[in-house]
């Protein structure tokens, strides 16, 4: 066992988002000339709530498999920029990065297709191997942009090391949320929750009856229910509770999930409660939202130094 390097590990996919805009989605067979082809500085919810979390000032390990190509390249550029371990981080031989494909019609409207890549590759062995090596660390933050199956297994072992064990259900995977009892912690956003309970996304219902039967039908310790610019609801075996995102000028929402779930995950690793590690982490992201692009927008810790316990 070698001494764990960081205080969250994270793991994850890396898997950027390449836009282009049309005039309509193409039909089946059908050819049309687009324009404004964009590769944003962009992560997989892996490597964007890695990224967030380092950023924060806590030390942060990336478990994931990248491709050896140009875009891989620069997920680690990234990743290693801000002071992300990479040490435990694989690369296909076999496969290319994962990427998302999103075309945007004249209404902004999206078609979208993802591609995992080498994110498939990212399996229970390497992940029992990875966090043998961390077992000091002290929270594991997981999300099913890998197979869900591996996220699962990794927030099982995650427990078994004494880490506090945060599953972001993202995006939502056809599971029951009784499997969800690996974790310690489960932090969907709305549709996520409806959709694990068995609800249509369209439906309206309340978000703290929603986080009450989440916890009890997956008995984890605490749900996070993130509700966007509504800020979010809590439960824990103490009750509910709830937070509001606060006003701000917002230019861009892109990854403000991800950095909830980062900010919440560095609160916990320093050993704040759950009440307070929400709050602030609605914060931090209200924060994000506030800047252009999605990993550029993501703040420091001396951005953020009067948002405190």
């Amino acid at each position: 066992m070698t001494e764990a390097i960081a205080q969250i590990v994270v793991v994850g996919s890396h898997a950027p988002g390449l836009f282009v805009r049309v005039q309509r989605i193409p039909l089946a067979g059908e050819t049309l000339i687009g324009w404004d082809y964009q590769e944003p500085v962009d992560g997989g919810k892996g490597s964007n709530q890695a990224i967030a979390a380092a950023k924060l000032g806590v030390k942060t390990s990336f478990v994931g498999c990248l491709g050896k190509d140009r875009l891989g390249q620069e997920a680690a550029k990234w990743m290693r920029n801000v002071g992300v371990d990479l040490s435990l981080t694989s690369y296909s031989d076999t496969s290319s990065t994962g990427v998302g494909f999103i075309i945007l019609d004249e209404n902004g409207v999206p078609a979208m297709v993802t591609t995992m890549g080498a994110n498939e590759e990212l399996d229970r062995q390497h992940v029992d191997m990875a966090l043998k090596s961390l077992r000091g660390a002290k929270v594991m933050l997981t999300q099913f942009e890998i197979r869900p199956e591996v996220a699962l297994h990794a927030a099982s072992v995650a427990k078994e090391n004494k880490m506090a064990a945060i599953i972001n259900p993202a995006p939502a995977a056809e599971i029951h949320p009784s499997q969800l009892s690996v974790a310690d912690i489960a932090i969907p956003n709305e549709t996520e929750a409806k959709l694990l309970l068995g609800y249509k996304p369209e439906l309206e219902i309340d978000p703290i009856v929603m986080a009450n039967e989440l916890l009890d039908q997956s008995s984890v310790s605490c749900v996070i229910i993130t509700l966007g610019e509504q800020g979010f609801v809590g439960f824990d075996q103490s009750g509910s509770w709830s937070g509001q995102t606060p006003e701000v000028d917002v230019v861009n929402t892109s990854g403000a999930g991800d950095v909830f779930c980062a900010a919440f995950a560095a609160g916990i690793a320093r050993g704040w409660t759950y009440r307070l590690s929400s709050e602030w982490a609605c914060q931090v992201a209200a924060f994000s939202v506030t800047r252009a692009g999605t990993i550029p927008a993501f703040p420091t810790m001396e951005e953020v130094e009067t948002i405190s316990n």
